[in-house]
């Protein structure tokens, strides 16, 4: 009988479907069994106990990660942990829930599922096998409507509409465009 490869999944706070779908899909590519690991950070003072936010937070990441494995019909086991300290909990349980490795997501300079700050400790200690997953930071509202609005002062941007109303050129032609584009070297500020 063939040990079926098991991936853990931590997750503190953030859900970000994107993370989890990747995380979903990285499991299945390895035919692995995903283990999503909700940690619920608990003061150190007894007289606090934890967040009702953050419960709630890891009961939706839970389920969400739950029914996006059925979705793509990976197995998965779930496990919530209250904890003082998340990387020392999650160098336990990785060994405990027997883990071959470990999935990790950053967005842009950010941790997702994860704060930066613990993802960079849990790579310096290197308990087990890292899987790494890289999403391209997120920019806010305000900063791609004030793109859109710049984008349109570019003087080639005129240019650009005033050839997309003539016809399309025929197949020969297009070809011919693509060679001479890629003769030239890349330029950052031409929009794709």
């Amino acid at each position: 009988m063939t040990e079926t490869t098991r991936l853990l999944l931590p997750f503190t706070h953030g859900i970000e479907m994107e993370t989890i779908e990747a995380a979903i899909l990285m499991a299945a590519s390895h035919h692995a069994t995903l283990v999503p690991l909700s940690l619920i950070s608990v003061p150190q003072a007894r007289a606090k106990g934890a967040r009702l936010e953050h419960i709630q937070q890891s009961k939706d990441f839970l389920e969400a990660t739950q029914q996006k494995a059925l979705w793509h019909r990976v197995p998965l086991e779930r496990f919530e942990v209250f904890t003082g300290n998340v990387v020392q909990s999650i160098a336990v349980l990785v060994h405990q829930l027997a883990c071959d490795g470990m999935i990790l997501a950053l967005r842009g300079q950010q941790g997702s599922l994860l704060s930066a700050e613990i993802i960079e400790q849990l790579m310096a200690t290197r308990f087990c096998t890292l899987y790494l997953i890289y999403l391209p930071a997120r920019e806010s509202s305000w900063v791609l409507r004030l793109r859109e609005l710049f984008s349109n002062w570019q003087p080639g941007k005129r240019l650009r509409a005033a050839t997309h109303a003539q016809p399309l050129p025929t197949f020969g032609e297009q070809a011919t465009r693509e060679v001479v584009l890629s003769q030239h070297p890349v330029s950052h500020d031409i929009e794709s």
